[in-house]
């Protein structure tokens, strides 16, 4: 494996150290984007390892890697087989020194453990919670809506033609025909220490917040945290689950621990001014939300009136990838709130919701991934 500089991008943000080792020649990302920091296997601590997949978009999801000499424990699986195997590919030499011998889910999104069949002979550790909802979307589902997406793209009816734009586009670079969901083996609450030939790994459970069951995954001796999804860097993040007052209390336990370098569970390193930035941006979706509640307005109008408004489009995360996903948020608050999201059950009501949020992202040309809203970049 090369040993080489990490590439340094023009950005103001500081950037945790690290080294760049080895991985795909990714001159664009997944969804046609010019890559904003630099993806493959990134050395962040002595015998800890990111997998880095700009821009961090749909499905562009961050892994982890902990060789605890002589055997390694990986911190999530890919969003089909493929995304999995080429990191896998890529840390091949350190594998065959300390082969991968643990698995641990920091949450039930399929971008984060639906690689879990590579690992089905191993110890896989998630929460109780995540493993409880570890099928709440089949692979098979998210096909169909793939293939659905280009016959509904041509639909110009309540958004419908949108709709299938948005979903074709969010899917298309992955492959979920060969995914068979395996959940983990080995569940707890509350928190899980694990020794790994004298290296201590402390998973905390944080969840309910991103999704039921978030949990971050804490390597004192190497001063790293891999955070799965309540923390994103660059992209706009979003609370499936809630309450917004449990993810911002997993936030703030992610900003007291003792570390260099936080591994978000989408976008580039992290330090914990990033993860100020992640509380200041639900700060403000709380208090601008929950205006337009107690104004009456429908969630998916509250989240499109606050995008829209001068004091998001000046603040930083306007230029943070996929800003409509703040519809998918404020239908949670609302939830929270008392008020039901949607009059459709279970999965009508989420792509309903979906469908909301693409009428959304066509509304705002110049966010990104271009692709999403039919522009290439």
């Amino acid at each position: 494996m090369n040993h080489l500089p990490m590439a340094h991008t023009n950005t103001p943000r500081h950037m945790p150290e690290s080294t760049w080792l080895a991985g795909p020649n990714w001159s664009r990302t997944r969804f046609g984007e010019i890559p904003k920091y630099q993806g493959g296997l990134h050395h962040i601590a002595p015998d800890t390892y990111a997998w880095l997949v700009p821009n961090g978009s749909w499905g562009e999801t961050n892994l982890g890697l902990i060789d605890c000499g002589g055997a390694s424990v990986m911190i999530d699986t890919g969003w089909d087989l493929q995304c999995t195997r080429e990191m896998l590919d890529t840390c091949a030499e350190l594998t065959r020194r300390s082969p991968i011998d643990t698995v641990i889910n920091t949450h039930a999104d399929g971008d984060h453990c639906w690689g879990n069949q590579l690992f089905k002979d191993r110890p896989i550790i998630a929460t109780h919670a995540c493993i409880h909802q570890m099928h709440h979307m089949q692979p098979r589902s998210l096909h169909a809506l793939c293939q659905a997406g280009a016959l509904l793209r041509h639909i110009p009816v309540g958004g419908i033609g949108k709709f299938g734009h948005y979903m074709r586009e969010m899917f298309r670079p992955y492959d979920f025909r060969t995914v068979v969901i395996t959940d983990p083996n080995q569940g707890f609450s509350v928190q899980k220490n694990l020794t790994v030939n004298g290296v201590d790994i402390v998973i905390t459970e944080v969840g309910p917040g991103h999704t039921d069951g978030d949990a971050v995954v804490y390597v004192p001796s190497r001063r790293v945290a891999y955070a799965g999804d309540i923390m994103f860097v660059g992209v706009t993040p979003v609370m499936w689950s809630g309450p917004i007052e449990k993810l911002i209390a997993g936030l703030e336990f992610l900003q007291q621990l003792d570390v260099d370098v936080i591994v978000p569970g989408h976008g580039p390193l992290a330090t914990h001014s990033d993860v100020q930035d992640v509380l200041d941006y639900w700060h403000f979706v709380h208090e601008a939300i929950q205006a337009r509640f107690r104004a009456g307005l429908h969630p998916t109008e509250a989240a499109r009136e606050v995008v829209f408004s001068q004091s998001f489009q000046q603040a930083p995360w306007a230029k943070w990838d996929s800003p409509e996903r703040l519809v998918t948020s404020a239908h949670t608050l609302y939830r929270h709130w008392g008020e039901p999201a949607s009059n459709l059950p279970g999965k009508l009501g989420t792509m309903n919701l979906m469908r909301q949020q693409a009428m959304l992202a066509f509304e705002l040309p110049q966010a990104t991934p271009l692709v999403m809203r039919g522009r290439r970049a």
